[in-house]
């Protein structure tokens, strides 16, 4: 096995064929390690706003047996400033490595050779689940080269279609449903329709699509009218046009009384419904359009063959229509370096230590009557 390090998003066109053959041979994966997603956040992300690309590759003669979709940049963990390698995407909190589950051993050689060239004081890599091959032959790789390991517990929000979309309704809370129906009726007294793209479309159709989505990101609370940035811009349409021409493209967008409102970014794939973005205008807030088209989206993916929504992160407002969460790790793999012995100090040593003693402290003053400080 040889490991390859890419260092310029320009690289990847040429990887495009033996890429796309790997990703049809790992049963366990998703969009977050795919060459269309990927190319394109790296193009768009990569140097000033996304690190600097540290792309792995694992051949084996001339056969892609392996990607590590990394970026290397300057973030901190417990406020000590480190130089930290994370999965690609940096802005979503779940990544992951593109490789067979039944081949840890090149997880292995990926810890192996960047342990080798260095530059680093922490590995940082979400999204890992607690069960996985690659999070075990991460920790054997990190005990072999006597970097310490430390982990925190994340999730991600997992909503279960199989036995189609009536029963999913009927599971979820009653004043969840009361809220939904209340809001629906509110938006189709106003003219709702649910239009955009779904799977594949002309070229024209995916443009004017593209455009819609800037203008409703460009309405959102985020931006309140202000023009989207040249690189979120970049992505976005960038890829949309892959996922329309590979066929998985999902792109609904909600129109309220003649006006876009809402709209939600996916990849369908293998029974998979995979959440990217969603953002709606302001202006329509008050009628919850995310919510609204969130629920279109589901009712319409059982008739796909889709029986699976998955959506990273374990954020409060999806605990109202998610099935479950399906608990995954955040794993620090700590270099013996000056700065990376500082951070996993601070960061799980330091820290804990000061939630305990405050617990000391509280329970002193209850006994003593005196009054509390938080």
């Amino acid at each position: 096995m040889r490991i390859e390090w890419i260092f310029d998003p320009a690289a990847l066109d040429a990887l495009e064929g033996p890429w796309l053959a790997l990703e049809q041979a790992v049963g366990h994966r998703t969009h977050l390690s795919s060459f269309d997603f990927l190319a394109a956040w790296y193009r768009h992300y990569a140097g000033d706003y996304g690190g600097t690309p540290l792309i792995g590759l694992a051949w084996e003669g001339s056969a892609l047996a392996g990607v590590a979709p990394l970026t290397l940049r300057r973030g901190s963990v417990g406020r000590i400033p480190v130089d930290r390698v994370e999965f690609a995407p940096s802005d979503v909190p779940a990544g992951e490595f593109l490789v067979e589950e039944r081949r840890p051993e090149i997880i292995d050689a990926f810890v192996d050779s960047l342990k080798k060239r260095g530059g680093f004081d922490v590995i940082c890599l979400e999204g890992l689940e607690s069960s996985s091959p690659h999070l075990a032959a991460l920790r054997r790789a990190a005990a072999r080269h006597g970097m310490p390991v430390e982990a925190d517990e994340h999730a991600s929000a997992i909503v279960d279609l199989r036995r189609g979309y009536g029963s999913y309704v009927a599971a979820l809370s009653a004043h969840y449903r009361r809220n939904l129906n209340q809001k629906a009726r509110k938006i189709d007294a106003a003219g709702a329709r649910v239009g955009g793209v779904h799977l594949t479309a002309s070229p024209g159709a995916i443009e004017e699509a593209i455009g819609r989505l800037i203008s409703i990101n460009e309405a959102s609370y985020k931006l309140n009218g202000q023009r989207l940035a040249d690189h979120h811009r970049g992505f976005l349409a960038d890829v949309v046009r892959r996922l329309g021409r590979r066929g998985t493209l999902s792109l609904p967008i909600l129109s309220i009384g003649g006006r876009d409102a809402a709209f939600m970014l996916g990849v369908i794939e293998r029974g998979c419904f995979y959440d990217i973005t969603l953002a709606y205008d302001e202006s329509f807030a008050k009628l919850s359009p995310g919510a609204f088209l969130t629920q279109k989206v589901l009712e319409m993916l059982p008739d796909e063959g889709v029986q699976t929504m998955v959506s990273h992160g374990a954020h409060e407002y999806k605990k109202h229509w998610a099935t479950r969460f399906v608990p995954q790790q955040r794993v620090f793999l700590f270099a013996p370096g000056v700065r990376g012995r500082a951070a996993r100090f601070v960061r799980f040593g330091l820290h804990p230590l000061w939630k305990r003693l405050a617990g000391f402290t509280l329970v002193g003053r209850a006994l003593s009557g005196s009054p509390a400080q938080t």
